[in-house]
């Protein structure tokens, strides 16, 4: 009741101070209010702007998210959607003149909490991760290490952006991040998590997390896993096997466009057949490691990995590797790796983004796919394609309670509400 009522308000900017607060004061109680007013209080005058912020000198600007650029109107509001469809990044187009080729990684970086971190390893973490223009992060805990780490990244000359997942998982919460650099790749449809509740099982612990990007002509989607560890192998095997259906799915909502990756750390060996029996029956599906090579520092297993059908991924350069950071960095000191960086190694592969062999429309460009896609940023709490008073609110009526969880420390605070602000208008 609520909730509609103050979206009701929020269309006439007039009345939406004093309005709001009064209606809001009615439903909650005195602490609730108390700490969301120090956030309202202060954004108020701004929710009238779609996108907060200045423009430049073309009257656009950049989303902090996704690093897309986009135009608005004399009245403040942004173009239309078949005028922003048209609209690419002047950064990218920039930097597809200048590069060709783009290097993925997939890697499980151990347990990386804002609490488990200190800026001296983010720092060797940021120098590792600035080799690649696009990492598919696993085992991230939080979003406040994730900035850190951006933030050392701009301070090393390198301009990173990301998609970040909901929490996932049925005990510890854990993110994906797809962390990509902002002057080559853009965002065709935003991360999203694999719907794995809808055919009513319950295959995945951490449900898989997917986004579509562009980088020059190179349209991909791309699939983060972090199969389950748990007591026995059993559960393993199980969610491994089940990573089929996911790629299908992912396959199936792209419709033309076919170049799909499935990447991450999938806790068991490349030559336990039965485990990986189903994934590689899909046709031409490839896994660029095998055994003998191995992606954990103490060259115990070769757990993560990097799949796709090789008859439709063709923009792969035939150029993978393993970066043994542990050796080049820490002089293969496996203790000192694992507690400041991880126990796993990036695994990565080199594509062309000259050419885009699928997804084409029929005069041969590259299609826009997911442009329209309704699938929601994390701080946009309520999925309605817009991050505003809405969000905040929903993120107010879940004070002390394990979700809306944004900032990832376990419980709804005052601190998600400050992270939602930061983001009103996305």
């Amino acid at each position: 009741m609520v909730i509609s009522e103050i979206r009701s308000l929020y269309q006439d900017e007039n009345n939406l101070s004093m309005k709001v607060i009064k209606r809001i004061s009615e439903q909650w109680n005195v602490s609730k209010l108390a700490l969301f007013l120090l956030i309202f209080s202060v954004l108020v005058h701004n929710l009238g702007y779609a996108h907060p912020g200045r423009t430049d000198a073309n009257g656009g600007h950049y989303n902090r998210t996704t690093g897309e650029y986009h135009k608005h109107d004399k009245e403040g509001t942004q173009a239309a959607e078949s005028d922003t469809d048209q609209v690419v990044s002047q950064n990218t187009i920039t930097s597809d003149a200048k590069h060709s080729e783009l290097k993925l990684a997939a890697w499980n970086i151990r347990i990386m909490s804002n609490n488990s971190r200190t800026d001296a390893e983010l720092q060797v973490i940021a120098r590792i991760l600035a080799d690649y223009d696009f990492i598919a992060i696993v085992e991230l805990r939080d979003e406040v290490v994730l900035k850190r780490t951006q933030k050392i990244l701009m301070q090393m000359g390198k301009a990173y952006q990301y998609q970040l997942s909901p929490a996932v998982g049925r005990g510890v919460k854990e993110r994906y991040a797809f962390l990509y650099k902002e002057d080559l790749v853009r965002v065709i449809s935003r991360g999203e998590l694999y719907p794995d509740a809808a055919d009513g099982k319950d295959d995945f612990s951490r449900d898989p997390y997917w986004a579509t990007f562009r980088a020059g002509a190179f349209d991909f989607s791309v699939i983060a896993v972090h199969v389950i560890w748990g007591d026995t192998v059993g559960p393993r095997k199980a969610e491994v096997s089940a990573l089929a259906d996911v790629y299908r799915y992912v396959q199936e909502v792209n419709g033309a466009e076919e170049d799909v990756l499935l990447v991450g750390d999938f806790n068991r060996n490349p030559n336990d057949a039965e485990s990986y029996s189903q994934i590689m029956a899909i046709p031409s599906m490839i896994r660029l490691f095998e055994l003998p090579q191995k992606s954990h520092i103490r060259d115990s297993s070769l757990y993560d990995n990097i799949f796709f059908q090789k008859n439709h991924v063709k923009e792969y350069l035939n150029r993978s590797g393993i970066d043994r950071f542990d050796e080049t960095d820490f002089g293969n000191d496996d203790k000192a790796a694992n507690l400041a960086v991880s126990d796993h190694r990036p695994v990565w592969a080199v594509f062309s983004i000259d050419r885009d062999d699928d997804g084409s429309d029929e005069d041969g460009s590259p299609s826009m796919l997911g442009q329209t896609s309704e699938s929601a940023d994390i701080h946009d709490v309520n999925a309605d394609g817009v991050i505003n008073i809405l969000d905040l609110v929903a993120v107010a009526n879940g004070f002390g309670k394990t979700e809306p969880d944004i900032n990832g420390d376990g419980i709804v605070s005052i601190l998600d509400l400050v992270v939602v602000a930061g983001e009103l208008g996305n």
